[in-house]
């Protein structure tokens, strides 16, 4: 991907994004007043962002802001409208009181999607997402109320995509594990601060070989080989190695703020451990 923010840029969002400009290579995905540069899957026109809205003395992206807890409310995305390939993105998000149903005594959840591709109408659209979540790393799968939803997760959402991911004894995440193709894999690394307390995500992406999650500065899962399931005419592998990125919204009130990319360079995109 082509550089194309500018220093200039940069330094337009300065007041208004807390300074975070100032960490080298890196500039805002979201400017602290608006949701310019995005778009909501349940849109119904310009300046429609479904429940996502600014909350401007938090500079930060207030999901199902203002409304009734408990009251009967929609799930969401919001994408950017550009697409990255090589990157690492920064944010926060703090989980605020509010549940909503159907998902009143559920844990909270929400995502960060990557490489999203395809209909951006689609509340969960084709992408790989790193799981936001309250459920703690020990929690075992359930459905329902009891369902897990830990931060760090790894979700891949459409049938077509898959992944590669090493897998301990467990079938967790394990740095020592064996690489298996699949979709979804849990991990049991990372915590979470306690609620209302921003946490710090950090997001590393090399186009279709690899991705480091990290939660409050700890590692907590990576994956590796994005590709379709199905092959080409040719009968080549289809890799994913670009798309949007997006924030879920799934009945659970939080914020999101500093939210900034940094694109990476071919020399930055040595990996080590393929």
């Amino acid at each position: 991907m082509k550089p194309i923010f500018t220093v200039t840029l940069c330094s337009a969002f300065l007041l208004s994004s807390v300074g975070f400009c100032q960490e080298e290579g890196f500039v805002p995905l979201f400017n602290g007043k608006d949701l310019t540069g995005w778009s909501s899957a349940r849109s119904k026109g310009e300046g429609d962002w479904g429940p996502f809205s600014v909350n401007e003395n938090e500079k930060a992206i207030h999901v199902y802001a203002d409304q009734e807890p408990n009251s009967k409310q929609r799930s969401d995305c919001l994408n950017t409208e550009q697409q990255f390939s090589r990157f690492v993105l920064k944010l926060e998000y703090k989980w605020l009181e509010n549940r909503f149903t159907p998902r009143t005594d559920y844990d909270r959840d929400a995502g960060l999607l990557f490489h999203v591709h395809g209909d951006l109408t689609m509340v969960w659209p084709h992408s790989l997402e790193m799981q936001i979540g309250e459920s703690p790393g020990d929690k075992p799968f359930a459905k329902g109320s009891k369902g897990r939803f830990h931060t760090g997760d790894l979700f891949v959402l459409g049938k077509h995509l898959r992944t590669s991911t090493p897998i301990g004894n467990d079938k967790m995440y394990s740095v020592e594990g064996k690489r298996k193709t699949g979709g979804a894999t849990r991990t049991s690394l990372g915590v979470e601060k306690p609620k209302g307390n921003w946490n710090e995500i950090e997001l590393h992406v090399h186009g279709n070989e690899k991705a480091t999650f990290m939660l409050n500065g700890d590692v907590v899962l990576e994956t590796f080989d994005f590709h379709l399931k199905e092959k080409d005419e040719s009968g080549n592998r289809v890799t994913l190695s670009k798309g949007h990125i997006g924030l879920q919204a799934e009945w659970a009130e939080l914020m999101y703020r500093n939210i900034r990319i940094k694109d990476l360079s071919p020399a930055d995109t040595a990996i080590r451990g393929r």
